[in-house]
């Protein structure tokens, strides 16, 4: 795994995802990644980067709004619960938080 290439990543894709934040409206990870120049594969090691920085720091899961295009909710690698109702609340704290413009790691 290429840490270095992931944060990089992760770095881009952060204002899209504070953006979508603010619309309340979640992306699938294709056009996520495609947003930031990359393949939808590569989703989820620059998710990852996302999701354990918001655990750390104690914040709403702001990868939660990067979701499977047909499904509409995140995938097997999303920690937090992934049934609609509990990621509609979870995009509810999500939108709520006043998030950074720039990623903050």
């Amino acid at each position: 795994m290429n840490k270095k290439l992931h944060r990089g990543r992760a770095k881009r894709a952060w204002p899209k995802l504070v953006a979508a934040a603010k619309r309340g409206e979640p992306l699938s990870y294709k056009e996520l990644s495609t947003s930031i120049g990359e393949h939808w594969r590569a989703a989820s090691w620059f998710l990852g980067v996302i999701q354990r920085y918001c655990a750390r720091m104690g914040l709403p899961r702001l990868q939660a709004l990067a979701v499977n295009q047909e499904t509409r909710v995140p995938g097997k690698g999303y920690a937090g619960r992934r049934g609609r109702r509990a990621h509609a609340c979870e995009v509810e704290r999500v939108r709520a938080h006043r998030w950074p413009k720039k990623a903050p790691f």
